[in-house]
């Protein structure tokens, strides 16, 4: 047997490690290309509920495919740049479109109508109650709908009496109670299960500025399990058939679970109840100081209503942020 010399040695284990390296930026290639693919997958929600949770991180995987890019063209990898380029281009496209309302923004909105709603999950653990009193007094909001209202929250609201004398307050010792303030007077309150699905929701007419609008407080549940999917896509689903059957202006405000580009959302929003905004809703709502934060908390509209401004509003002891829009009349 011939031992290598030593200069074949060292060539030997520089080829090694020049190979050894060359394998981990093909791992790290991989692993770069199969981060990508969930945002593909989340157009296929409609076919089934795993693939519509893909489906709402959309701002992450914009900036997870404006990463990639450089570091593909600094490794010369044109598939992975490819596509990296139309998953960015993808994300940014569906992300921009909620801003898209040519019609909205041609339209000039009544002077006479203006009012202010304000929607929070108030988060049933959440031990700051003082703090979303405060909020929703010195919000001046004339419409106010809290979900995840429990007994203690219940008792909590008594002190927004003399702000709010019209409500409707459900709470329940589950996540699912709902409360439904108001400046005016409630016409037909309603507490009621939208379809056939055992979240309760809130509904009552109210008049305001010399103009009749329905206000609907909802609440489905997080598509946890395909049972809870079904649910909450039924609930959402069973809104928009209400809509058409009223046939009257209405606003409906809450804790949809589900982001503007989740397949039940898209269903939802493409009939006559929209996201009828000048301000476009893709600001977090949902833990929003987490990698995970996402769009779930919506103010929702049929025409002639219009939202003129929308802000999400700052941390008041709940992983909900509250969300405050201003509504409009188009003539």
């Amino acid at each position: 047997m011939t031992l290598p010399t030593g200069d074949a040695a060292r060539r030997r284990g520089v080829r090694g490690t020049v190979s050894g390296a060359a394998g981990i930026w093909t791992a790290l290639s991989i692993v770069a290309a199969v981060s990508l693919l969930p945002s593909w997958l989340g157009l296929a929600g409609s076919w089934h509920w795993r693939l519509d949770l893909f489906a709402h991180f959309r701002w992450q995987y914009l900036f997870l495919g404006a990463f990639i890019i450089p570091w593909a063209l600094w490794r010369r990898h044109r598939a992975l740049l490819a596509f990296a380029v139309l998953t960015t281009l993808l994300n940014g496209a569906l992300i921009a479109q909620l801003a898209w309302q040519p019609a909205l923004r041609a339209a000039t909105p009544a002077d006479d109508f203006a009012l202010r709603l304000l929607s929070l999950n108030v988060l049933t653990s959440n031990p700051h109650k003082q703090r979303v009193i405060d909020l929703v007094t010195e919000s001046g909001a004339d419409v106010v709908v809290l979900t995840e209202v429990d007994v203690d929250w219940a008792t909590a609201l008594e002190a927004l009496a003399a702000q709010y004398p019209y409500r409707i307050v459900h709470p329940r010792p589950d996540n699912f109670g709902v409360a439904l303030l108001s400046r005016m007077p409630l016409e037909e309150p309603t507490l009621m299960r939208i379809g056939d699905t055992p979240m309760p929701s809130v509904m009552a007419r109210v008049r305001h500025q010399g103009r009749s609008l329905l206000v609907v407080g909802t609440h489905p549940p997080p598509p946890l399990s395909a049972r809870h999917a079904v649910v909450r896509d039924r609930q959402l689903n069973a809104l928009g058939e209400l809509v058409v059957q009223r046939g009257e202006p209405v606003v409906v405000l809450g804790d949809f679970n589900a982001t503007p580009w989740s397949a039940p959302m898209r269903a939802l929003t493409a009939g006559r109840l929209g996201f009828r905004s000048l301000d476009a809703p893709w600001t977090p709502t949902w833990m929003v100081r987490t990698p995970f934060a996402i769009p779930i908390d919506h103010v929702l509209c049929t025409a002639p209503l219009v939202i003129v401004s929308r802000n999400v509003g700052p941390d008041v002891g709940s992983d909900h942020r509250p969300v405050q829009v201003e509504l409009r009349w188009l003539d």
